[in-house]
């Protein structure tokens, strides 16, 4: 005959499960608004049936219940869920941070206004215009000075903005990195408590709420590949490279090069990160690669802007001088020649160095700030021999720097012709001494080769002019669709063929330059328009993409909540169902021990 103390162990087991699932209840209820919690439910499954099968024991209907324990308390919680928002959240941390570096150069930019860079453009070509019209006009001219100088700001603030964007951009890459540190670190942390406690038989739901809150921030950060090991614990990789591997991590730093800019290496090895989306992808991607680094190379958002106000600048400097060159001002500094001033300084002695950053030292030269009568406006002497007014210039030569907006729209390359012995109108032969090779190197890899020989019999020539129209017949009889003419000091070759485009057009011998890059087939305004615009487009695709994750992710954390979440109607129902059951098995055990006594 079996004990009737069955009946109390099967009650106190009754009491106990229910007082623990009140217990997980009350749990649940108190985080509901926790972040990273999930719901967990005290799974109940009955304790062993009395008695086992046997060859000798007491005769029975069958096998006698004996109670209720709890076999674990579980999470609710979808693994392949977490895997979708994990995904997804790579993706959105990516366009975010693009977004935000996109939003703040549309700002910089501030386009299309008249205080932005294409509005202080077209004023400084209308003060040409004017200056044609009115070109004895002091005031007019100061007029284009002020123009000019705002011009300079202008690119100067564009400039500085964006470098300070640069810069900015740079600190958070710091900062991510820090902040990966920190996460991996606590990853570990994190993994060598819960391993500790399911070794012990136990579910660390707690600590595992914690590890996949920090899971999730750093899948938003970079491209971790998480795996869930069988002894509790978790493996991140990033580019197949662990960060978190059992209760160790790796760490990254950054070494900057010698500009100041970042690389993310792994410490220790110098191994450069591999990375494809994430918060740190898309800033690096907006700040632009470190010296040696690819990451960051394929977008470079802000460095490739700084080329092309680079490439503005230097165009704007360079066309408005190759006129302006040419040109006679008030004071006409050298009688019957054209003045040769620069309206704009040129920073460096070369050129084609593509280290100078033009927008940063674009300025107005001190002759021209020093006196507007030094502007060449003119496109005929404005003084005799003797040194005499004959009169305030015909503006001819401002009327071509104002066309300038709508002229540059050709491949353009420069050559200096300073050493060559011209007199302009003069009526006696003379010598050029120098003899010009043209080489055309097409995107095929063919050249085409052209020679202006050095002046031998029959090889003189009245003016520059003869000597322009020398060069352009050999031009012609090679089939190249390419022209030539003078501006001041400067000989000019461009194509009107937008097919010619993008081939080398170099001169060499005593001309003595290469070709100068500078914008093509198109006009200054068009280009900066195109490039506002391409600007435009990536912010418009980066807002999309990160309305589209977001609603992405808001449907996948509400299928995530769907499970676990804590819905406090069902707790509280839960919260009645075992305090029925709790109460009853208290009524059992009484009406048990009442049955004893």
């Amino acid at each position: 005959m079996r004990s009737m103390f069955l009946g109390l162990e099967i009650g106190r087991r009754a009491v106990m499960a229910h007082q623990t699932a009140l217990d997980v209840t009350g749990h649940n209820v108190a985080n509901a608004n926790t972040p990273g919690y999930t719901r967990q439910e005290a799974v109940m499954v009955t304790t062993p049936s009395y008695h086992a099968p046997a060859m000798r024991q007491d005769l029975s209907a069958g096998q006698i219940g004996t109670g209720v324990t709890i076999n674990e308390i579980r999470r609710l919680r979808d693994d392949f869920v977490d895997f979708q928002i994990r995904d997804e959240n790579r993706t959105q941390g990516y366009w975010q941070s693009l977004e935000m570096a996109l939003d703040k150069i549309e700002v910089i930019l501030n386009e299309p206004t008249d205080q932005g860079l294409r509005g202080v453009l077209d004023n400084f070509w209308k003060s040409w215009q004017a200056l044609s019209e009115s070109p004895e006009n002091e005031s007019v001219r100061a007029v284009v000075l002020q123009r000019g100088m705002a011009v300079a700001d202008t690119f100067h603030h564009i400039y500085r903005q964006l470098q300070e964007l640069k810069e900015d951009l740079n600190a958070q890459v710091k900062a991510k990195v820090d902040e990966i540190n920190s996460l991996a670190a606590q990853l570990a942390d994190l993994n060598q408590q819960i391993q500790a406690i399911t070794i012990a038989g136990k579910e660390p739901n707690d600590l595992k709420d914690r590890r996949d809150l920090l899971l999730d921030q750093l899948s938003k950060i970079v491209d971790a590949t998480i795996t869930q090991e069988r002894n509790g614990m978790v493996t991140v990789l990033i580019g197949g490279t662990p960060l978190v591997q059992g209760i160790d991590n790796a760490s990254l730093e950054v070494k900057p090069d010698t500009g100041g800019i970042f690389n993310v290496v792994w410490q220790g090895s110098n191994h450069q990160l591999s990375l494809r989306s994430g918060e740190l992808m898309g800033l690096l991607d907006a700040r632009g690669p470190s010296a040696g680094s690819s990451l960051g190379e394929a977008r470079a958002i802000v460095p490739r802007l700084m080329d092309e106000l680079n490439l503005m600048a230097k165009t704007v400097v360079m066309t408005t001088n190759a006129v302006h060159r040419g040109g006679y001002s008030l004071n006409n500094i050298n009688g019957a020649y054209p003045d040769g001033l620069n309206f704009f300084d040129q920073p460096g002695s070369n050129d084609n160095d593509p280290s100078i950053e033009w927008a940063r030292y674009i300025k107005v030269s001190d002759a021209i700030a020093g006196d507007v009568k030094n502007i060449a406006a003119a496109g005929h002497r404005t003084l005799d021999a003797a040194g005499q007014r004959i009169n305030f210039g015909d503006g001819a030569n401002a009327l071509k720097l104002a066309q300038l907006k709508h002229t540059l729209n050709r491949d353009e390359y420069y050559a200096q012709v300073s050493d060559l012995n011209t007199v302009l109108g003069g009526a006696e032969p003379f010598p050029l001494n120098v003899a010009i090779d043209f080489t055309v190197e097409y995107p095929t890899g063919t050249t085409t080769t052209i020679n202006i020989p050095a002046p031998g019999a029959g090889n003189e020539y009245q003016d520059l002019d003869e000597y322009i129209g020398a060069i352009q017949q050999s031009l012609t009889n090679a089939g190249l669709p390419v022209s030539v003419r003078a501006e001041g000091t400067t000989l000019v070759f461009y194509s009107g063929d937008p097919d010619f485009a993008g081939v080398n057009f170099a001169a060499t011998g005593a001309v003595g330059t290469q070709p100068r890059t500078m914008i093509k087939q198109a006009t200054v305004d068009d280009y900066w328009r195109a490039q506002v615009s391409s600007i435009g487009v990536v912010a418009q695709e980066a807002t999309r993409m990160v309305d589209n994750q977001e609603i992405l992710l808001s449907q996948l954390e509400s299928k995530r909540q769907s499970t676990a979440g804590v819905s406090l109607d069902e707790e509280m129902a839960n919260m009645i169902r075992f305090q029925h059951a709790y109460n009853a098995a208290a009524r059992y055990i009484t009406t048990i021990d009442e049955a004893i006594e």
